[in-house]
């Protein structure tokens, strides 16, 4: 009897071992599905070429400007190298609370030419560059630049920001916005107020070919595609 039982033990845990080990090693489609990619001189010099090779990659936010006089100094390579590879692009300005929002603004407007852009230009507003607002101050301020953007380029920007900073500073006023929002972690954002967001950034740490060192990985949310974001 004892014979007869290892040998059918072994025949039916045999199978869910192998069952275990492949379901282990196989990729996670929900984790590492992305659609976009955002960068600035952080990336350092960009193989454009390799990058586009990546059928993943559908559009790609470029660092343009900050404050009043700064422009990200790798943004015209970028803009020309990513654009000449038929890659969708857009450019963004990382709002200061050092200087004046109409000020900005003619930066931003001076750096980054319509015939250029493939997608509606973006703020990027974070906690670091607006220190010392009040929460009024922020949202009045990114109102501002928003509706300057609108006058010029004929549409409403998409506002960036993490979620957390989002939801305590900019929800609900501006929850009709298309909203790109950071959360790194498995749990997708969600925002304060009736709404949704458009793009996920969910994780500062993605790995791509043509890009040395790490790279923020983004996904499409709530039925929102590139159409939605073009130009």
């Amino acid at each position: 009897m004892k014979s007869r039982i290892l040998p059918l033990i072994i025949s039916i845990v045999l199978p869910l071992t192998v069952c275990a080990a492949a379901s282990a090693s196989r990729p996670d489609r929900s984790r590492h599905s992305y659609d976009g990619i955002d960068v600035s001189h952080h990336q350092g010099k960009i193989d454009w070429k390799e990058v586009a090779r990546n059928k993943s990659i559908r559009f790609v936010y470029i660092k343009a400007t900050q404050g009043t006089t700064i422009e990200d100094e790798h943004y015209d390579r970028n803009i020309k190298g990513a654009r000449r590879q038929g890659l969708r692009c857009g450019s963004y300005h990382f709002l200061s609370s050092s200087t004046p929002i109409r000020a900005q603004f003619r930066h931003f407007r001076k750096v980054i030419r319509k015939h250029r852009q493939d997608l509606i230009p973006m703020i990027d507003v974070e906690r670091e560059g607006v220190r010392g607002w009040t929460r009024k101050q922020v949202q009045d301020s990114v109102a501002a630049f928003a509706g300057l953007i609108r006058r010029h380029y004929g549409k409403k920007p998409l506002i960036y920001s993490q979620a957390n900073f989002y939801n305590s500073h900019l929800a609900p006023r501006f929850n009709s916005y298309f909203l790109f929002l950071g959360r790194y972690n498995a749990v997708r954002p969600s925002i304060r107020g009736a709404g949704h967001h458009n793009i996920w950034q969910f994780t500062e740490r993605g790995k791509i070919r043509g890009i040395r060192g790490h790279v923020d990985l983004d996904r499409f949310m709530s039925g929102t595609s590139l159409a939605d974001i073009r130009l």
